[in-house]
């Protein structure tokens, strides 16, 4: 007989095929299990877009991230911005925390694909918006901006039109985001490394690994 537990979360896969069922092919919905301060994926829907698996375990850094806002205070944590280690492509996801009493048992996740839409907007730039200067205006605004918050989008905006067809480790190529980043000199701003670890799903370590590495090949 399925403990108290496994009832609970059996429960949410019906609920998993109905957000799969109105969001369409372009989503991913995942259902994990919290066991010993882990993710395991128990059941979902259009994993081929991430490249997950049944049973593939999420901990450390990746369960941090998602777990960023406190689940003892919140039902969920929405909108937030990843992208797949395995094949890169850009998620906007979001994730609802399932609870008994007052423990966490597990999560269900909506991650919806971005990637089409980006490289979309990138063709439609090149082939129809070009020699369009838009960003006047917008450097005037610089004056009412932190230069935090010019950081955070000058992060956003490379990451976001990145080729990825390149992998993050391959630093010597000159489209590689980390080494596009370095050459802005946005790595001396104060909390750049980790907005470009949580946005590139990767370690702050193999952050600062990849920028002593770029800037060797000087």
């Amino acid at each position: 007989m399925p403990s108290n537990k496994e009832y609970l979360l059996t429960n949410y896969k019906s609920i998993v095929d109905f957000i799969s069922t109105i969001t369409g092919p372009n989503c991913e919905v995942l259902l994990r299990e919290i066991q010993d301060d882990t993710g395991v994926i128990i059941y979902g829907k259009n994993l081929k877009m991430s490249g997950r698996k049944i049973g593939e375990k999420i901990s450390g850094y990746t369960l941090d991230k998602i777990l960023r806002v406190d689940y003892k205070d919140n039902d969920y944590v929405s909108n937030y911005v990843g992208i797949s280690e395995t094949n890169q492509k850009v998620f906007r996801s979001s994730t609802y925390y399932i609870k008994r009493d007052d423990d966490l048992i597990g999560l269900l996740s909506v991650n919806y694909n971005l990637t089409d839409v980006i490289n979309f907007k990138d063709f439609i730039s090149e082939k129809f918006l070009f020699g369009i200067d838009d960003n006047i205006q917008k450097n005037t605004d610089y004056f009412d901006t932190s230069m935090e918050d010019i950081i955070d989008a000058t992060i956003k905006n490379v990451i976001l039109h990145w080729d990825r067809s390149i992998p993050v480790n391959k630093i010597e190529s000159q489209d590689n985001p980390i080494r596009q980043l370095c050459q802005m000199n946005v790595f001396k701003y104060k909390g750049s490394v980790n907005k470009v670890a949580e946005i590139l799903n990767i370690s702050t370590q193999s952050i600062y690994r990849y920028i002593k590495e770029i800037e060797n090949l000087k």
